[in-house]
């Protein structure tokens, strides 16, 4: 097998990970989507509940091609703070789906969202001129997390 085909075998296993854990993830919460959460006020802007399995599995598979970059490329100042911004982002994804769903700490689900914004921000920033396409495959993301931290001000405002 050649380099290229390693390659490509490496972002297709990334990506499958990536949305693996997501949907697993998803799946642990389902019980406290379809009862606690139906019964929530929420934003006049919240989708229809099957919008966010399509677009997690979306950004996932995003996600996971920008992480992908970032493991694949060479060595600069900048990459080992680029790596830890891509791992803690992520850790604390997949921390908000329990917080809010499972525990219903939508107050400490709002902070960890906004703790993720953040991060995910710098991450574009700091690897933007390094990386650009892996910078701009996070921005889809980002948009979504401003979105999705808008939805749970208003649950936790209204709730």
């Amino acid at each position: 097998m050649n380099a290229t085909h390693k390659s490509l075998l490496s972002l297709i296993a990334s990506i499958i990970s990536l949305v693996l854990i997501g949907f697993i993830i998803g799946l642990s919460t389902k019980g406290g989507v379809d009862t606690w959460y139906a019964t929530l006020h929420r934003s006049p802007l919240t989708p229809p509940n099957y919008v966010f399995g399509i677009a997690w599995s979306i950004l996932y598979a995003m996600i996971a091609t920008a992480g992908w970059f970032f493991w694949r490329a060479q060595p600069c100042p900048e990459l080992p703070t680029i790596k830890k911004l891509f791992i803690a982002q992520l850790m604390l994804n997949w921390c908000w789906t329990p917080l809010f769903f499972t525990y219903h700490l939508i107050g400490s689900a709002l902070a960890c969202i906004m703790l993720i914004i953040t991060l995910v921000a710098l991450l574009i920033i700091k690897s933007y001129s390094k990386m650009p396409l892996a910078a701009l495959l996070l921005m889809p993301y980002l948009l979504w997390l401003l979105f999705a931290a808008h939805l749970n001000f208003h649950i936790w405002l209204y709730n």
